[in-house]
C-alpha cells in the first residue's frame, strides 16, 4: 500500500515551522513508518523536508508565501494558525495543485491522509479513484469537527469528545466506519534529558484564555517566590497586570527542548478539553513533570503524582508546584520514551494501516457521499 501525505496548506514542512503541531506530525510522519513496508508520498511546499519515499511539490516558496499575503514568520503578535483559513487564496491554489496531482498518482488500493481534515477536502472529495479501489483517512485528529468516516485520533479524549458531539455510539461490527487511537509521536533524539535546574515553572503553547493564561498569571501573583516563563504565540499585552516573577520569552523553535529540560515543572491550565497538548508531552521527554488540568488528554498523558499532578481547583494547582517534585524525573522521561516515542507509536500506525490496507482489499469502503 502506498500512502499519500497531504502536508498542511498554509506551512512548509520542515524544522522551522515545527510551532504547528500539525506541521510536526506530518514531519516526522514518514521517517516513522520507515520500515514498516509502506511508501510515504508526500505533497507540499518546494523546501519540505519530509523524509519520505517521494516529495510532490506543489508549488514553490515565492509562489506560498504570494498567496499568503506575507513572509513567512511575519505574524508579530499574531498567530501562526490565522492562516489556517479553508477558502483563502493559500488554500484554494493549494487544494486545486494537490488534486491534480492525486489524480495523476493514486491507484487502487492506495490510502490518502488527511492529516489537516476540512482543509484537505477541496483536493480529495470526489476523486474518481476513490471508488475504484484507493481510500482516505484522516490521520492524526487533534480537533472536534471530523469530515471522514476512517479515522486516527490522537487521544481517546477526542475521540469521545467527537462521538458525543456527533451524538453517536461507536463501531459496530456492520459498520463502515474505520476508527482508531494513536497518540502523536516524537522523534526521542530531539529531546534530551533535562536537569530541572532552571527552578522556573514553564508554560509553552498559545497566550489565551482556553490555555488558561490567567490562571498562570494569578498563579505567579499567589507565589511570588517562584519565578514563571511563558513561550508561544499570542500577544502577552492582552494580559493585564503581569507579576513581577513572570516572564514572556517569546516563541521557541529549536530551544523548545532546553527551555523545558531546566524547568522545574511545565504548567497547563487549560479550560478546554486538550485533545493532546503536545508541550506537556515534550516536557515528559525532556524527563520535566506537568501540571496540568484534570480532564482532556492529560487523564492520558499525565499519570498522577508518577509524571505530573492533574488539579481541579487554583488551590491545588498552588500545591501541585511543590509536589510534582517528588516526580523522578529519569521515571517521567522513561515512560514518555516507551509511550510515544517513533519506533512505538510507529508500530501502532502499521498496525492501523495493516486493517486498512485489509479493508481496502475487501471492497470495504464507507458509502458517505463525502
Amino acid at each position: 500500500m502506498r500512502l499519500h501525505l497531504l502536508s498542511v496548506p498554509h506551512t512548509v514542512t520542515r524544522a522551522d515551522f515545527a510551532h504547528c503541531a500539525f506541521t510536526g506530525k506530518v514531519k516526522r510522519f514518514a521517517p516513522m513508518l520507515f520500515g514498516h513496508g509502506y511508501r510515504v508520498i508526500h505533497y507540499g511546499v518546494a523546501g519540505s523536508e519530509s523524509g519520505a519515499a517521494e516529495d510532490v511539490v506543489l508549488m514553490d516558496q515565492d509562489e506560498h508565501q504570494a498567496l499568503l499575503g506575507h513572509p513567512y514568520h511575519a505574524h508579530g503578535a499574531g498567530f501562526y494558525g490565522d492562516d489556517a483559513v479553508d477558502g483563502s487564496p493559500v488554500y484554494r491554489q493549494w487544494n486545486l495543485y494537490a488534486r491534480e496531482e492525486l489524480k495523476a498518482r493514486v491507484e487502487p488500493g492506495d490510502c490518502i491522509l488527511l492529516p489537516f481534515g476540512h482543509a484537505h477536502a477541496a483536493a480529495v472529495r470526489g476523486l474518481p479513484v476513490l471508488a475504484a479501489g484507493a481510500s482516505a483517512i484522516e490521520s492524526g485528529i487533534g480537533y472536534y469537527d471530523c469530515l471522514l468516516p476512517w479515522r486516527i485520533y490522537e487521544s481517546y479524549a477526542v475521540r469521545h469528545g467527537t462521538m458525543a458531539k456527533e451524538g453517536r455510539h461507536g463501531v459496530q461490527l456492520d459498520s463502515a466506519r474505520l476508527e482508531f487511537v494513536a497518540p502523536n509521536y516524537y522523534d526521542t533524539d530531539e529531546w534530551p534529558r533535562g536537569t530541572g535546574k532552571g527552578d522556573y515553572i514553564a508554560f509553552m503553547g498559545r497566550l489565551t484564555q482556553g490555555k488558561g493564561v490567567e490562571i498562570v498569571l494569578e498563579l505567579a501573583r499567589q507565589r511570588p517566590e517562584l519565578t514563571f516563563k511563558l513561550a508561544g504565540q499570542g500577544d502577552p499585552a492582552a494580559f493585564a497586570d503581569w507579576p513581577d516573577n513572570a516572564e514572556y520569552v517569546g516563541v521557541l523553535g529549536t530551544e523548545r527542548a532546553e527551555f523545558l529540560g531546566k524547568a522545574r515543572c511545565i504548567l497547563a491550565p487549560s479550560r478546554f478539553a486538550e485533545p493532546f497538548c503536545g508541550s506537556v508531552v515534550e516536557a515528559a521527554l525532556c524527563g520535566t513533570p506537568a501540571v496540568t488540568s484534570d480532564f482532556g488528554a492529560f487523564a492520558e498523558t499525565v499519570v498522577q503524582d508518577v509524571t505530573g499532578v492533574r488539579c481541579n481547583t487554583l488551590r491545588e494547582f498552588s500545591r501541585a508546584l511543590d509536589a510534582v517534585t517528588a516526580c523522578d524525573r529519569g521515571a517521567v522521561r522513561g515512560l514518555a520514551r516507551r509511550r510515544y516515542g517513533m519506533e512505538v507509536v510507529g508500530q501502532q500506525y502499521g498496525r492501523i494501516f495493516d486493517e486498512v490496507a485489509h479493508a481496502t482489499r475487501a471492497g470495504r469502503f464507507p458509502a458517505t457521499g463525502w
